[in-house]
């Protein structure tokens, strides 16, 4: 019985702290406020397109996006989500497949696009290109 009540309690731990780090990025839901935002404050943007019944952009978002270490380096970033089957957008081609995801300057230049489910590890080594894009554009 105490040893079901412990592993209850650590589950339900995990859990909670899950949900709490959980969140942590702010998603911009009009893309044309997200570039007045980024230009506003001299940061570039990262774009996810995705689409209602995409499983994989719910895994990317859980278990790639609300990582730590990933919400720290997108910080940097203005973040805006597009929901493909909803909305069309002058400022960012339509994507194929989802999730697919653009880092572009304030002045909407496309730097780099990613199309598809990465892992944490795999993720870093996007944004490390896409930040020494930017860089090289400044």
């Amino acid at each position: 019985m105490k040893i079901k009540l412990f592993g209850f309690l650590l589950l339900s731990t995990l859990l909670f702290s899950t949900l709490l780090s959980a969140g942590n990025l702010h998603w911009e839901k009009d893309l044309q406020r997200a570039f007045d935002k980024a230009t506003a404050n001299k940061l570039p943007l990262m774009v996810m397109v995705e689409s209602s019944s995409c499983r994989w952009c719910i895994k990317m978002k859980r278990r790639t996006l609300e990582n730590r270490a990933i919400t720290t380096r997108l910080q940097n970033f203005v973040l805006v989500k597009i929901n493909r089957d909803l909305v069309s957008s002058e400022f960012v081609p339509y994507a194929k497949y989802v999730p697919t995801i653009y880092f572009m300057t304030a002045d909407k230049k496309i730097l780099e696009s990613v199309t598809g489910y990465f892992n944490v590890s795999d993720f870093h080594s996007w944004i490390d290109d896409a930040e020494n894009k930017l860089k090289k554009a400044k």
